[in-house]
């Protein structure tokens, strides 16, 4: 009958059908095939990267990130500024008035310490009082302080009033010690031409008893040549020079 499903045959497979039923099943059959075919290739596009063009992917991503990062590198700015510029403090000479009689006593010059706010090695400057800043691109090569002791050490070897000079680690073998302190190092731009204010401390200790001998704050303040960091430099070494000039005499007193 019409409708009805045909029998198999004895070997197990369908018989292709046939009549109008059998062309309505075909003809089903047909549409589904083709909408199965669509869809694989509609899930086949969109997976592509995770299946079959996984390397061509990974290409166009790299190619992309690259352009990404030279257009950030054109856009970014450049770096024009000089590069950083470190100064020395350094005295060539010394106005300290030799010794009246040298002696055999060694003198040990402590390493100098800096007051907060110039315990570094950045150049410092003032516009108003109490307030401190600093160079960007222009510093000492070393802190001040530190800079100072080689400087300290010739400066009383030139007097030639003790039997040696020595600065730390040196063994404990001296008869006098002497501390400096820097209280105050700076440029003023609060006059003009801009003015170095060095203002330092010095003492005097006898090691064997322990007693302090002497101490005695200093200040120098010389004119900048220039309004900028090598100005600052410059009027730093000859206030450096002027109170050593007053420094060492006073410590040579107590020589004895």
């Amino acid at each position: 009958m019409a409708g009805t499903e045909p029998a198999r045959p004895a070997g197990g497979q369908a018989q292709r059908p046939t009549g109008s039923w059998g062309k309505v099943r075909a003809r089903k059959a047909g549409q589904q095939r083709i909408k199965s075919r669509k869809g694989r290739n509609v899930r086949n596009h969109n997976v592509g990267c995770l299946e079959g063009e996984r390397g061509r992917c990974w290409i166009r991503f790299g190619g992309v990130l690259l352009a990404t990062l030279a257009l950030s590198a054109c856009l970014l700015p450049q770096d024009k500024s000089p590069p950083r510029q470190d100064y020395l403090l350094e005295v060539t000479s010394f106005a300290s008035p030799p010794a009246r009689r040298a002696s055999d006593k060694i003198l040990l010059v402590a390493m100098p310490k800096a007051a907060p706010g110039f315990d570094s090695n950045r150049i410092a400057y003032s516009r108003e009082p109490l307030k401190l800043d600093y160079y960007n691109d222009s510093g000492w090569s070393d802190t001040p302080a530190k800079m100072l002791l080689p400087i300290l050490v010739r400066a009383f070897e030139t007097t030639g009033a003790f039997k040696a000079v020595v600065s730390p680690p040196a063994p404990g073998l001296a008869d006098l010690r002497v501390d400096v302190d820097v209280i105050r190092l700076q440029q003023e731009f609060m006059t003009q031409p801009s003015k170095v204010r060095l203002t330092a401390r010095i003492k005097v200790l006898d090691m064997k008893s322990r007693h302090v001998l002497g101490t005695q704050v200093f200040e120098a303040v010389e004119p900048a040549p220039s309004e900028n960091a090598y100005g600052a430099v410059r009027a730093t070494n000859a206030a450096v020079q002027k109170i050593l000039g007053e420094m060492v005499p006073f410590a040579l007193q107590y020589v004895g």
